[in-house]
């Protein structure tokens, strides 16, 4: 608090009546007079050093927080959940069953706010009105986010219509991490079988992707709205260069690629298929300013995560890491996960270029997949284990610098 009163930044002396008030500050308050000055250097030491890389997992016990690169368990609290979701910062953890969401501060795990999830919650009463249909079952919630400045989380449903109805739908809604209440709309997605959410400060991104088998050019839909209101601000399909179907490597099977994840930069928003085609828009009108073809015609992605703007990563449908350089359209590395099972990709670290997996050993008992960390040459390194995964269902979260 001194330091603004002890100099100028030009280095011309303070005048007189200030400094009369400095030493008139000290006289009246030891305490004060005690605390040392800073410099300018000080402030700059004093900023708060960007988020830590955790990893927030769970075994069938307890919820952890997890170091990302040598795996310690750097806090723990009772209890599980179906679905975590941490802002990047590494602040606040969403904690969701099937009846209730709690908001967490990290790392005491002190609970913030506690809400409900029902039929009567007022997105599922907003889709309700849309499609009577649905009935008064409660949604099920299957994936969220967390804004960056963790001022919002996007939250995804599935709704089924009464037995023996089979229909159901997947809709969108975002949380006030602030008040602790959940917003008033909600943005319906028919004929989406999975939708991801990409949550900013002001927009919030829905990438969907459709009912592929039913449109065979169709790769997804981009949605661009309001997190407050649910105002859609802008909508585009994304339509493959190569329609048709993509046979499984290694198998006789084949499918309809549809996306399978997205990032956002600064000025772009990028868009990655199963056979790594790449869509890149504009955030801001969702104008698309690129668009480049199947890299290639082998590879099916079924997760990816970015390195950065030019790298990424992606596990292949038959258990396979891939390196992928979007500036050239090439395969940089590919690294096969031999040994595992049932693997989902955690996320990629850029500062050491490693990638994070969670999986089965194929030994293992059920509930005890382990987290590991990969060199993209060929190095692994188990960093914990005794953990709870599901396939459809996220039970880990990253936070820091992973992506």
């Amino acid at each position: 608090m001194l330091a603004q009163f002890t100099g100028r930044a030009d280095g011309r002396p303070v005048s007189r009546p200030l400094v009369k008030l400095l030493v008139l500050l000290i006289v009246s308050f030891p305490a004060l007079a005690a605390t040392p000055l800073l410099r300018p250097n000080d402030r700059l030491a004093a900023r708060p050093e960007p988020a830590p890389a955790l990893i927030l997992a769970q075994t069938a016990t307890h919820s952890l927080v997890l170091d990302a690169r040598s795996g310690q368990i750097v806090s723990q609290q009772p209890g599980t959940s179906a679905i975590l979701a941490a802002d990047p910062g590494g602040r606040l953890v969403l904690s969701i069953t099937y009846d209730r969401v709690t908001v967490s501060r990290l790392p005491s795990w002190s609970t913030v706010h506690v809400l409900s999830i029902d039929s009567e919650i007022p997105p599922a009463q907003a889709v309700r009105r849309a499609f009577p249909a649905l009935g008064d079952d409660s949604p099920r919630p299957y994936a969220a986010e967390v804004s960056p400045d963790a001022r919002y989380a996007a939250v995804g449903f599935v709704s089924m219509a009464p037995e023996p109805s089979s229909w159901w739908i997947l809709w969108v809604a975002t949380l006030d991490l602030e008040r602790g209440t959940w917003a008033s709309w909600a943005l319906p997605v028919p004929g989406a079988h999975y939708a991801y959410l990409l949550p900013a400060s002001n927009h919030l991104f829905v990438l969907a992707r459709d009912n592929a088998v039913a449109n065979f050019d169709t790769a997804g839909s981009l949605y661009r709205l309001d997190p407050d209101t649910g105002t859609l601000q802008g909508q585009v399909v994304l339509r493959s260069a190569e329609p048709g179907f993509a046979p499984i490597a290694g198998t006789a099977a084949a499918r309809v690629p549809a996306v399978t994840g997205a990032h956002l930069g600064t000025n772009t928003l990028a868009v990655l298929t199963e056979r790594l085609e790449l869509f890149v828009f504009d955030p801001t009108t969702l104008r698309r300013v690129e668009h480049r073809a199947p890299i290639s015609a082998e590879i099916l992605a079924r997760e990816i995560a970015w390195l950065d703007d030019d790298r990424v990563i992606a596990l292949t449908q038959t258990e396979e890491l891939v390196m992928v350089d979007l500036a050239s359209a090439t395969i940089a590395t590919r690294l096969p996960l031999s040994g595992l099972f049932g693997t989902q990709l955690v996320g990629a670290d850029p500062t050491t270029g490693d990638v994070l997996v969670m999986g089965y050993p194929i030994a293992s008992e059920p509930g005890s997949a382990c987290l590991y960390r990969f060199g993209l040459d060929g190095t692994r390194d188990t960093l914990s284990c005794g953990l709870d995964l599901n396939l459809y269902e996220r039970r880990f979260a990253r936070t820091g610098p992973l992506s």
